[in-house]
């Protein structure tokens, strides 16, 4: 049996190779802490208890956690969400790892506005609306990371604003 300890909605984050970020009920990314690892050559996974993705970390490294799953941390490392394990990272202190943000939405403002596979990228073809309400996943510049219907876009902050 999977323990799952849930922050709010359940998702959990898997890459496809065709660029695209699916989401699959595990686990929400609504909050994130920062997590400190303690250990060395800690091993980046695409899942929980998943492959090795080559990615290594070492004692101190600080990561961006956005959920957990059982003995396992969520953490985003450059433009990639990676699965590191309990086992060998911590919580910064002063924070746990039941801190969550409430989450916030993006509203787009503009009409047809495109989604795009990542920031300034390429268009996937999907398009969204003035009034519509996305999950808000973070920015990287002039762009806003959403979700929607299970898959990650990005929009650009001139048609779209965080609620």
């Amino acid at each position: 049996m999977l323990a799952v300890v849930m922050f709010g909605a359940a998702t959990f984050t898997a890459s496809a190779s065709n660029g695209y970020s699916k989401e699959y009920n595990v686990l929400a990314a609504n909050g994130s802490f920062t997590i400190v690892i303690t250990g060395n050559n800690v091993i980046g996974r695409d899942g929980p208890a998943g492959y090795d993705t080559g990615i290594r970390f070492n004692k101190g490294n600080r990561l961006t956690c956005i959920s957990r799953s059982g003995s396992w941390y969520q953490v985003v490392y450059g433009n990639r969400y990676l699965w590191v394990s309990t086992s060998y990272a911590q919580p910064l202190r002063g924070q746990n790892a039941t801190t969550a943000t409430t989450a916030k939405n993006v509203v787009i403002t503009g009409s047809n506005v495109i989604g795009r596979a990542t920031p300034g990228g390429r268009d996937t073809g999907k398009r969204f609306n003035k009034g519509q309400k996305l999950t808000y996943h973070g920015s990287n510049g002039s762009w806003n990371k959403v979700s929607h219907g299970g898959y990650y876009y990005w929009v650009s902050k001139q048609y779209s604003y965080v609620k």
